[in-house]
């Protein structure tokens, strides 16, 4: 008899009053969505500049002209920028110019997704680091436990970062957002 009186209620519950409109709406929707990364990307830098956690650190973006379309987490793409800019910033060499990120868009097929850099001159990783970075998060020092952070998020959401040396002294941090496929036509 419950299970009869329970589906009548849900029915009555779904009828909607006269004059009025169903108001509800789901309330955990995915955070999936087609992301602007130069967006996302100048909206990390404002945080991070309004929280004084750059520390007087000076960042030069490279943005492209045109939106640069990733379909990924706006809060995950968020939050590696945020890992790695405030990474940039700890690890930044005394005489350096400052710290880069360059956008790049994907490519026209669908094939390669987007992808940005984020170039520390100044900050030298040994290829121990830059190992235990990639394999071993637990056993990083803590000022790249950032890196290993953002690289756990960039997995989640199906992208990869790399880290390399750039010559003479410096870091270049790449990462690279899932390909768009053939949502891109």
């Amino acid at each position: 008899m419950s299970a009869a009186l329970s589906a009548v209620g849900a029915k009555a519950l779904q009828k909607e009053p006269q004059g009025r409109s169903q108001a509800l709406e789901p309330v955990d929707v995915p955070d999936v969505l087609q992301v602007d990364v130069a967006v996302a990307a100048h909206n990390a830098l404002e945080l991070l500049g309004a929280t004084r956690r750059l520390r007087g650190v000076e960042v030069k973006l490279s943005l492209p002209d045109e939106p640069v379309i990733a379909r990924v987490s706006r809060r995950r793409l968020e939050q590696v920028l945020l890992l790695l800019l405030a990474h940039a910033a700890d690890t930044l060499g005394g005489e350096s110019p400052g710290v880069r990120l360059t956008v790049e868009p994907p490519d026209d097929f669908g094939d390669v997704g987007p992808r940005f850099h984020v170039v520390t001159p100044g900050a030298n990783l040994s290829d121990r680091e830059i190992q235990s970075i990639l394999l071993a998060p637990l056993l990083v020092s803590s000022p790249h436990r950032r890196l290993a952070r953002a690289r756990e998020l960039l997995e989640s959401v199906g992208g990869t970062l790399s880290v390399a040396r750039e010559l003479p002294s410096g870091t270049r941090v790449t990462v690279e957002l899932p390909a768009p496929g053939l949502a891109s036509w």
